[in-house]
Protein backbone atom coordinates (compact mmCIF):
# COMPACT_ATOMS: atom_id res chain seq x y z
CA UNK A 1 0.00 0.00 0.00
CA UNK A 2 1.26 3.46 -0.99
CA UNK A 3 1.54 5.77 1.53
CA UNK A 4 0.22 9.62 0.90
CA UNK A 5 2.14 12.19 1.37
CA UNK A 6 1.09 13.51 4.60
CA UNK A 7 2.10 9.83 6.14
CA UNK A 8 5.37 10.38 4.69
CA UNK A 9 6.17 13.80 5.75
CA UNK A 10 4.96 12.56 9.37
CA UNK A 11 7.34 9.89 9.08
CA UNK A 12 10.01 12.57 8.42
CA UNK A 13 9.12 14.97 11.32
CA UNK A 14 9.09 11.49 13.50
CA UNK A 15 12.37 10.72 12.40
CA UNK A 16 13.97 13.97 12.81
CA UNK A 17 12.93 13.99 16.67
CA UNK A 18 14.01 10.89 17.11
CA UNK A 19 17.42 12.03 15.08
CA UNK A 20 17.32 15.34 18.10
CA UNK A 21 17.11 12.99 20.73
CA UNK A 22 19.61 10.54 20.01
CA UNK A 23 22.05 13.25 19.34
CA UNK A 24 21.07 14.83 22.84
CA UNK A 25 21.49 11.20 24.64
CA UNK A 26 24.53 10.69 22.80
CA UNK A 27 25.89 13.99 24.06
CA UNK A 28 25.01 12.97 27.26
CA UNK A 29 26.53 10.26 27.41
CA UNK A 30 30.12 11.81 25.81
CA UNK A 31 30.12 14.52 29.27
CA UNK A 32 30.17 11.11 31.75
CA UNK A 33 33.29 10.45 34.15
CA UNK A 34 35.88 8.97 32.44
CA UNK A 35 35.76 6.49 35.18
CA UNK A 36 32.39 4.91 32.76
CA UNK A 37 34.59 4.64 29.56
CA UNK A 38 34.19 1.36 29.32
CA UNK A 39 30.30 0.93 28.83
CA UNK A 40 30.27 4.40 27.41
CA UNK A 41 31.93 3.44 24.27
CA UNK A 42 29.31 0.51 23.83
CA UNK A 43 26.72 2.62 23.76
CA UNK A 44 28.78 5.25 21.78
CA UNK A 45 28.66 2.79 19.36
CA UNK A 46 25.16 1.77 19.42
CA UNK A 47 24.01 5.45 19.36
CA UNK A 48 26.22 6.06 15.96
CA UNK A 49 24.60 2.99 14.47
CA UNK A 50 21.07 4.34 15.60
CA UNK A 51 21.84 7.58 14.17
CA UNK A 52 23.16 6.03 11.05
CA UNK A 53 19.66 4.04 10.46
CA UNK A 54 17.59 7.12 11.21
CA UNK A 55 19.72 9.13 8.87
CA UNK A 56 19.02 6.90 6.14
CA UNK A 57 15.75 6.06 6.93
CA UNK A 58 15.11 9.67 7.23
CA UNK A 59 17.22 10.48 3.65
CA UNK A 60 15.11 7.98 1.66
CA UNK A 61 12.10 9.19 2.76
CA UNK A 62 12.50 13.05 1.64
CA UNK A 63 13.92 11.90 -1.34
CA UNK A 64 10.50 9.52 -1.69
CA UNK A 65 8.55 12.60 -0.58
CA UNK A 66 9.77 14.69 -3.99
CA UNK A 67 9.60 12.04 -6.21
CA UNK A 68 6.37 10.47 -5.73
CA UNK A 69 4.53 13.86 -5.33
CA UNK A 70 4.01 16.92 -7.46
CA UNK A 71 4.72 20.09 -5.65
CA UNK A 72 1.11 20.77 -5.82
CA UNK A 73 0.32 17.82 -3.77
CA UNK A 74 2.79 19.00 -1.19
CA UNK A 75 1.62 22.63 -1.27
CA UNK A 76 -1.03 21.78 0.46
CA UNK A 77 0.84 20.35 3.45
CA UNK A 78 3.16 23.31 3.92
CA UNK A 79 2.91 24.09 7.77
CA UNK A 80 4.03 20.46 7.89
CA UNK A 81 7.05 20.99 5.00
CA UNK A 82 7.43 23.99 7.20
CA UNK A 83 8.22 22.02 10.23
CA UNK A 84 10.39 19.49 8.45
CA UNK A 85 12.69 22.79 7.39
CA UNK A 86 12.62 23.69 11.59
CA UNK A 87 13.93 20.57 12.18
CA UNK A 88 16.45 20.25 9.05
CA UNK A 89 17.60 23.78 10.96
CA UNK A 90 17.84 21.93 14.47
CA UNK A 91 19.74 19.00 13.05
CA UNK A 92 22.35 21.45 11.53
CA UNK A 93 23.01 23.26 14.06
CA UNK A 94 23.17 20.39 16.96
CA UNK A 95 25.20 18.21 14.62
CA UNK A 96 27.52 21.35 14.35
CA UNK A 97 28.04 21.97 18.13
CA UNK A 98 28.79 18.42 18.38
CA UNK A 99 31.33 18.91 15.86
CA UNK A 100 32.81 21.80 16.88
CA UNK A 101 33.26 20.20 20.76
CA UNK A 102 34.54 16.95 19.38
CA UNK A 103 37.41 19.46 17.61
CA UNK A 104 37.91 21.04 21.10
CA UNK A 105 38.44 17.97 22.82
CA UNK A 106 40.68 16.77 20.07
CA UNK A 107 43.06 19.39 20.15
CA UNK A 108 42.73 19.47 23.98
CA UNK A 109 43.73 15.68 23.66
CA UNK A 110 46.77 16.51 21.42
CA UNK A 111 47.82 19.34 24.02
CA UNK A 112 48.00 16.95 27.03
CA UNK A 113 49.52 14.30 24.70
CA UNK A 114 52.65 16.92 23.68
CA UNK A 115 52.70 17.91 26.70
CA UNK A 116 53.03 14.03 28.25
CA UNK A 117 55.88 13.58 25.63
CA UNK A 118 57.76 16.60 26.43
CA UNK A 119 57.64 16.00 30.04
CA UNK A 120 58.66 11.90 29.15
CA UNK A 121 61.53 13.34 26.96
CA UNK A 122 63.18 15.06 30.29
Amino acid sequence: MALTAIEIIDNVIDVSERLLKLLDASDMERERPVSELADQDNKISANTTKLLKLMVIREEKIHQLFKDFSSEELQINQVKLQAISVLDIQLVEKVNRTQNSAKSKILALKKNRKAINLYQKF
